[in-house]
C-alpha cells in the first residue's frame, strides 16, 4: 500500500470513529419528547399547581397516616402538579439535593394508563443526559404490596443497561422505610415495593391503586391494630391490560 492510500485509509477511519462517536454524542443528548411535554412552564399556574400538590397531601393523606386515625384517605395527584411541586418547593426548599442521589437533578414524571414515564436530567451541562424510565404499576393481592414492571430504559433517545438504575432505585427506595424485592416477569425486571415494611404491625391499607392518563388515584383505610405484614407472592401479575 502506497503511502498516500495508507493516509486515506486512516482518514477514512477516522472520520467513521468520528462520526461514529458524534452521532452516539447526539442520541445521549436528545431530550426526550416526554420529557419535555411534562415541563411546567414558570409562573402563576406552575405555583398554583405546586400549591395544589401540597394541598391534596395535606387534606387527603396526612390525617389518614396518623397514629389512631379511623380516616380513609382518597387521594388523588395529577402528573402537572407532581411537577409542578418538583420544580418549585422541591427544589426551592433543598429537597432535591437531599433526597435524590447524587447527580440527578429536575425529576418529571408523566402518567398513561396503567404506566409511569419517570424522568431526570443526570449530569451537568455539556455532559448531561436525560435519563427515562418507563414502568408498567399495578397494586399486588398482599397488603400494600405495589409492583413496579421495568419495560423502558434510555439515555436521551439510546436504550441502556438498567442494574446501575435498579441499585441506586432499591437504594432511594429502602433509605424511606419501604422494602423492595426483585424478580422477573417475561425478561423484564420487576420490583415489589411493600410499604410500612419497618413497622411490625400494618396501619394502613392500600386499596385501589389507578394510573390514568395523565393522574395517579390511591385509595387506602387504616385498618385494626393486631394486623400483621404479609409477604408478596411472586406469583403476581399485573391486572387485566397493564
Amino acid at each position: 500500500m502506497s503511502r498516500k492510500s495508507f493516509l486515506l485509509a486512516v482518514g477514512i477511519a477516522l472520520l467513521l470513529v468520528g462520526g461514529s462517536a458524534a452521532a452516539l454524542f447526539l442520541l445521549i443528548r436528545h431530550e426526550p419528547e416526554v420529557y419535555r411535554r411534562a415541563a411546567v412552564p414558570p409562573g402563576e399556574e406552575r405555583q398554583r399547581q405546586n400549591k395544589e400538590f401540597q394541598k391534596e397531601l395535606t387534606e387527603h393523606l396526612w390525617p389518614a397516616l396518623r397514629p389512631g386515625s379511623e380516616e380513609p384517605f382518597d387521594l388523588r395527584l395529577t402528573d402537572e402538579q407532581i411537577n409542578s411541586y418538583f420544580a418549585e418547593d422541591f427544589k426551592h426548599h433543598g429537597l432535591e439535593e437531599r433526597l435524590l442521589p447524587e447527580g440527578i437533578s429536575e425529576p418529571r414524571v408523566v402518567f398513561e394508563p396503567g404506566q409511569v414515564h419517570f424522568a431526570f436530567r443526570y449530569g451537568s451541562g455539556l455532559w448531561s443526559s436525560v435519563i427515562t424510565v418507563d414502568f408498567q404499576v399495578w397494586l399486588t393481592r398482599q397488603t400494600n404490596v405495589v409492583a413496579m414492571k421495568l419495560v423502558g430504559l434510555q439515555a436521551g433517545s439510546l436504550p441502556i443497561g438498567a442494574q446501575t438504575l435498579l441499585d441506586n432505585l432499591s437504594e432511594v427506595v429502602e433509605s424511606n422505610g419501604i422494602q423492595i424485592d426483585w424478580y422477573r416477569h417475561e425478561g423484564h425486571p420487576v420490583a415489589l415495593l411493600r410499604f410500612q415494611s419497618d413497622q411490625r404491625e400494618t396501619t394502613m391499607q392500600i386499596q385501589d391503586l389507578q394510573i390514568q392518563q395523565g393522574s395517579i388515584v390511591i385509595r387506602g383505610k387504616p385498618v385494626e391494630q393486631g394486623t400483621t405484614r404479609a409477604a408478596a407472592l411472586p406469583a403476581d401479575r399485573p391486572a387485566a391490560g397493564n
